[in-house]
């Protein structure tokens, strides 16, 4: 087709406007816009048909299925979703490694041809991460919701909050009574008066990455305070290489570096019954401790301030310009297959501990059914196959140590016990807290960090040099007024 297209435009236009004219005028089109607007579409439109072809087909295949099954009739009213040809609708987040995702289709398809559905009737959509936000606020809208997809844990309960999500404890029970139980800390991401309304999948620590061979380099042990930490960052560090890459920007993970901070200096956002307390000496102290690693030690790249990207510290660690990065292991996953060689120069650690002790975050993906599935027991039978826990098992290894299981029991697994790398790893899933912390998972908190509100203020302190109690208690009126509206 692209070749037909092009071949006609090597005859000379010029020879086109005599018949052109002559069908105008057996149409009573002549001297009219309109019959000027159809002789320029019969000239443009083929051309810029041939121009876009090869972007047509750089779409990938997966958001031509998203748009079939999900987003391609925003017109027809919800009603009418319930005559949709699927019977089940998956949606999947990629786990940063390409052989973990193949395992989890195969499951979906060994699931879906055990449960008698043909290719037509289940549907496994892959989307990325920077498209699930977005499509589901637009299957909010249209009504057009998966049944089963992996939500964080603030998603988890907002949707909870909204009435949208499918109890689940029947499926978190059964978990339960696996040999080893699973990790209570992943209870808090789903659980909501006394039920659970996800159903948990994976824990995501939070460690700190360090590069072992410059430690070893100046003689050094990693350090194990933060006091500590920023005399062995001040040793290591010959800028431009610095020696903590900790973002300072308007990001979530920027929220999450800073927070796993407050906490080690005994800060909190919200009290033991959820209640937004962020006004307390904790993150005073932990605001004045990072305006002294910025503007005082000068461990931290300055330039970090104005980043947006969650992705910069990723960056930043694997162009080899920091020493010391926290963040989930996204990163040591992605060295593994991408450059083994900084990989092997690489250490996992737990953060150092402040005068409050060593608090690591960890986040709970759940997995959730939507309360609009047509077919709510095929989703809960989905769901039960993939936590089955050697199928679940095979998946967890193959994402590289991104993932830790939800169930105690598989760190015996000899994938983890002959990687001594991630010895610490099982300590940090049984004691870990969530970004919510001292409170559980919450719709208020997944707002304070989707709008930057902490960084933000924190950026008051080391740019503008306000007062930290200042930055503080300002910020915390806001957090106090985004609980009190959105968690009820």
């Amino acid at each position: 087709m692209a070749r037909a297209i092009i071949y006609t435009y090597l005859m000379p236009q010029s020879l086109l406007f005599i018949p052109l004219l002559s069908i105008l005028l057996m149409v009573g089109l002549n001297n009219s816009l309109f019959g000027l607007s159809l002789a320029h579409l019969g000239f443009t439109i083929p051309f810029c048909t041939w121009l876009l072809i090869g972007f047509f087909q750089s779409v990938p295949v997966e958001v031509e299925e998203a748009a079939g099954v999900a987003l391609a009739t925003p017109m027809i009213p919800g009603t009418a979703w319930a005559a949709r040809e699927q019977k089940l609708v998956y949606w999947h987040l990629p786990t940063f490694t390409k052989i973990a995702d193949e395992v989890i289709r195969e499951n979906f398809e060994e699931f879906r041809k055990s449960a008698g559905l043909s290719d037509s009737e289940a549907a496994f959509v892959k989307i990325s991460g920077k498209d699930f936000i977005p499509q589901i606020n637009a299957g909010l809208e249209t009504g057009n919701l998966p049944d089963v997809v992996w939500l964080n844990e603030s998603l988890i309960q907002l949707y909870r909050s909204q009435g949208r999500m499918m109890d689940v404890t029947d499926i978190v029970d059964d978990m339960k009574g696996f040999e080893g139980g699973i990790f209570e800390t992943s209870l808090a991401a789903v659980t909501h008066g006394g039920k659970a309304w996800g159903v948990p999948y994976a824990l995501n620590p939070w460690p700190m990455h360090a590069r072992v061979d410059v430690l070893e380099k100046h003689g050094l042990d990693y350090p194990r305070t933060w006091e500590a930490f920023v005399e062995t960052c001040k040793i290591v560090q010959d800028k431009p290489f610095y020696g903590f890459g900790l973002d300072l920007g308007l990001n979530t993970d920027a929220s999450q570096n800073i927070m796993q901070i407050l906490w080690c200096h005994g800060g909190f956002t919200a009290d033991d019954n959820g209640t937004a307390a962020f006004n307390n000496a904790g993150n005073i102290a932990g605001f004045e401790f990072i305006n002294s690693m910025y503007n005082d030690a000068g461990i931290i790249p300055r330039g970090v301030v104005g980043n947006s990207e969650s992705s910069w510290n990723n960056k930043m660690y694997q162009a080899g310009q920091v020493a010391f990065v926290n963040n989930p292991t996204s990163i040591y996953a992605h060295l593994v297959s991408n450059d083994p060689e900084l990989q092997a120069k690489t250490g996992l650690f737990s953060v150092p501990a402040g005068p409050a002790g060593a608090f690591n975050q960890i986040d709970t993906w759940s997995t959730g059914i939507f309360n609009t599935a047509p077919e709510p027991e095929l989703a809960k039978g989905l769901v039960k196959a993939m936590m089955d826990p050697a199928k679940y098992n095979e998946v967890i290894t193959k994402t590289n140590g991104r993932w830790v299981p939800v169930y105690p029991k598989l760190f015996e697994d000899p994938w983890w016990t002959s990687r001594p790398q991630y010895g610490e790893f099982s300590n940090i899933a049984k004691t870990g807290v969530p970004v919510s912390y001292k409170g559980q998972p919450s719709p208020g908190m997944g707002e304070v960090l989707s709008t930057n509100l902490v960084p933000e203020a924190l950026q008051t302190v080391l740019v503008d040099g306000v007062p930290a109690a200042d930055a503080v208690a300002k910020v915390a009126d806001k957090i106090a007024a985004i609980f009190e509206r959105a968690n009820g």
